[in-house]
């Protein structure tokens, strides 16, 4: 008799469930051979699912700004006022404003009372309400007040920074992405993690407003 006819045999039903297929059972002696090819296709199989994952991320972000642009165009038909108006509403103060803008507080009550506003300025305005549109589907209700919160404990780099740095695209993946903070603080400066290492936090105090206290030990 044959070694192959000696081996034990494993019963496998084919899908159909019409027919039945023998194969030759593994020896007791080849299971750890067996442990290190489920390693291999997990492992393969982990690989694949970063790929997907990456894949995924991308085009998602390519859809999160094609849907701000659009809500940009759609804002930017408004009023410079209105835009202002509509900012404030949301809780926006001049000083936040005129910071994300890159202008002087003066520059932006000047705009509010008689105008003079520039095309890129206007356009910054229509864009920020865009995002502001986008992050309230998140269920972010105080949007403004969302804007001032740190991206992570322990490091002062808030929305406001993100935009004022012209990366909507980073304020919308820390919104309405996975949320990888870490990742996001890399791409918004690399060596965050050496230039904002410190003894003190900024944590939101009783009032409500952004302070700076030592941290624990």
């Amino acid at each position: 008799m044959s070694s192959e006819a000696q081996r034990p045999m494993n019963v496998v039903t084919e899908p159909t469930g019409s027919s039945l297929v023998l194969q030759p059972q593994e020896p007791t002696a080849t299971r750890s051979n067996q442990l290190s090819d489920l390693t291999g296709a997990a492992g393969s199989l982990r690989y694949q699912a970063k790929n997907v994952f990456e894949d995924v991320t991308e085009y998602h972000l390519e859809l999160l700004i094609r849907d701000w642009r659009r809500l940009t165009a759609e804002h930017a038909k408004q009023s410079h006022t209105t835009l202002l108006e509509e900012l404030s509403d949301l809780g926006f103060s001049w000083r936040h404003i005129a910071r994300m803008l890159g202008v002087s507080v003066p520059a932006v009550q000047k705009w509010r009372r008689s105008g003079g506003v520039s095309g890129d300025n206007r356009m910054q305005l229509a864009s920020l309400l865009a995002l502001c549109d986008m992050i309230k589907q998140a269920f972010i209700h105080d949007v403004a007040s969302w804007f001032e919160m740190p991206l992570t404990p322990g490091v002062p780099v808030t929305p406001i920074d993100l935009f004022t740095e012209r990366r909507p695209d980073l304020v919308l993946d820390h919104a309405l992405g996975p949320n990888d903070v870490e990742e996001i603080l890399t791409v918004y400066a690399p060596d965050w993690r050496e230039r904002y290492q410190s003894d003190f936090e900024v944590y939101r105090d009783v009032d409500g407003v952004m302070s700076i206290r030592q941290k624990e030990a």
